[in-house]
């Protein structure tokens, strides 16, 4: 970084401020016409003095509703100040995601085991309505199949079969 741009920077918060004079302004403004470096600074700082005056307003708002008089403009805040806002917002922001993710509960992974478990489950309560719906076009094997659709619903409570079984049951109540 050559000396000039060293001295450009210390007078860049002043610049965005627009509270140069005349000739220092015109040489920050050369300065920057030819310096990219010192430009993309330049509108870093813009965007996080931005920042901090969206944060500022916040805070007057709710000093405003609660009636606490708030002088504009008493007292300036420097370029220290707002990189420390925008840090702290950068770090809340990093860690409430950091905290969020390892407090999410995991969601359990199926084993084999557990997946061929319910495939059976499924496939025997398919099988006992098949029956019970044989049975309930029985003449005298209503009662039978009325059973046979509760225990379905009991036994295989999570499945498609006792999902259909239960829609039985409701409707014979």
């Amino acid at each position: 970084m050559e000396s000039s741009c060293k001295e450009i920077e210390r007078m860049l918060v002043d610049y965005a401020d627009d509270e140069l004079s005349p000739s220092e302004s015109s040489k920050v403004a050369a300065h920057l016409a030819k310096c990219g470096s010192c430009r993309r600074m330049l509108e870093a700082l813009q965007r996080s003095l931005k920042l901090a005056d969206v944060i500022w307003e916040d805070g007057l708002a709710g000093t405003k509703a609660i009636g606490v008089p708030i002088r504009r403009g008493a007292r300036k805040v420097r370029w220290p100040r707002y990189a420390a806002i925008a840090a702290s917002i950068v770090f809340l922001a990093g860690g409430s995601l950091v905290w969020r993710s390892l407090t999410q509960p995991a969601k359990p992974e199926l084993t084999f085991a557990e997946i061929e478990r319910r495939i059976t489950e499924s496939a025997s309560a398919a099988r006992l309505l098949a029956a019970a719906e044989l049975l309930a076009g029985q003449p005298y094997a209503e009662d039978l199949a009325n059973s046979q659709y509760r225990y379905i619903v009991d036994r295989y409570p999570h499945t498609e079969a006792a999902a259909q079984a239960r829609s039985k049951v409701d409707r014979l109540k």
